[in-house]
């Protein structure tokens, strides 16, 4: 028995704050994707009741609650309630927004309906030989563990676990291993980290300025150390080919090869992303987690057959294997969620 699908359009209203930020998008409770100042996404999803929200770090709008009819088109828009011009910036109107954004964080961002169910007349409803269509998700399938971070606690301990607390929001907490987290008390760490490393899909090489030239208790470096924690996470993932991703943070530089042990040396050749301070922090992780979302570690390129694929723009079943929709033109960009 096939179920009927429905749609939803959300349009985001842009404003003169945060708009180099993209929401999160949550249907039921799970992130399905996100949406920047001024675009619009649209998603096809069963038809029936759905709790939809929006969130950016602490702030989330109230959930708002929706009947989706089979075959119809639900529009909806979003945004926060900051000043919408540089002029209101510096009003007295400007200044309540802002100053409530502070002591009314569950009203800051809002979500709500932009009109009535219009007949999806662009999106016509799946055949029947079709898969049932599934509620948007990235991670379906995916392991307990699928992204191992690698740092250094005297290098980069703080910025780490700001990055990790975006990325366990953005893909859940059992998706991220980290030592500190995650090495169950009595266990030997090695086998730990073999064990997990065999799971994952990626591993973040988290770099700071000290990374490289950090010692021991005897002066010693501790990547020439053999029995290095961090030595050997990156030796066990590039012994067995799993994407390694360095993450450059406080002004930390890329390693050149003949800095590193011969184990490490293929690390240097690894494409890097550099997350910046503040105020661009949130920026940088926001690539981190676009280029996360592109690799199998995230659900992406990897998504199985099984699941069904959509357009983001027109709603069409997107043929497997094509790299652009052969209804309306757009080049694919994700399964099923819109980014």
């Amino acid at each position: 028995m096939n179920q009927s699908t429905a749609f939803i359009t959300l349009s985001r209203k842009g404003s003169s704050s945060n708009r180099l930020r993209r929401f999160v998008i949550e249907l039921d409770g799970q992130a399905i994707g996100r949406i920047g100042a001024g675009e619009s996404k649209q998603f096809r999803l069963p038809a029936g009741h759905h709790r939809i929200a929006i969130r950016m770090d602490f702030y989330k709008s109230p959930p708002l609650e929706v009947d989706l009819q089979p075959n119809r088109n639900l529009a909806l828009t979003c945004g926060d309630r900051s000043p919408e011009s540089l002029k209101e910036v510096f009003s007295l109107k400007g200044l309540e927004k802002s100053l409530n954004s502070l002591v009314k964080p569950g009203q800051y961002l809002y979500l709500e309906t932009d009109g009535l169910q219009d007949p999806a007349e662009s999106s016509p409803q799946l055949p029947e030989s079709d898969p049932h269509p599934t509620t948007p998700g990235r991670r379906s399938g995916q392991p307990a563990c699928s992204i191992f971070v690698s740092y250094r606690r005297e290098d980069s301990r703080e910025i780490t676990g700001r990055i990790c607390d975006r990325l366990n929001a953005e893909f859940g907490r059992d998706t991220i291993f980290r030592d500190v987290d995650s090495i169950p008390a009595g266990v030997d760490f090695r086998e730990h980290i073999t064990n997990t490393l065999g799971h994952c899909s990626a591993l973040l090489a988290i770099i700071g300025n000290r990374w490289l030239e950090a010692t021991n208790s005897r002066g010693q470096r501790r990547l020439e150390l053999e029995d290095d924690p961090l030595r050997m996470e990156l030796e066990t993932a590039l012994k067995q080919s799993i994407p390694v991703i360095p993450v450059l943070v406080k002004n930390g530089h890329m390693p050149e090869a003949n800095e590193l042990p011969e184990c490490l040396q293929p690390l240097a050749y690894r494409n890097a992303i550099t997350i910046p301070a503040e105020p661009y922090f949130h920026y940088g992780v926001d690539r981190l987690i676009e280029e996360l979302e592109k690799s199998s570690a995230c659900g992406g390129e990897s998504e199985t057959a099984g699941n069904p694929h959509f357009c983001i723009r027109c709603g069409n079943p997107l043929a497997p294997g094509h790299r652009f929709c052969i209804h309306c033109g757009q080049p694919v960009k994700g399964p099923a969620t819109a980014r």
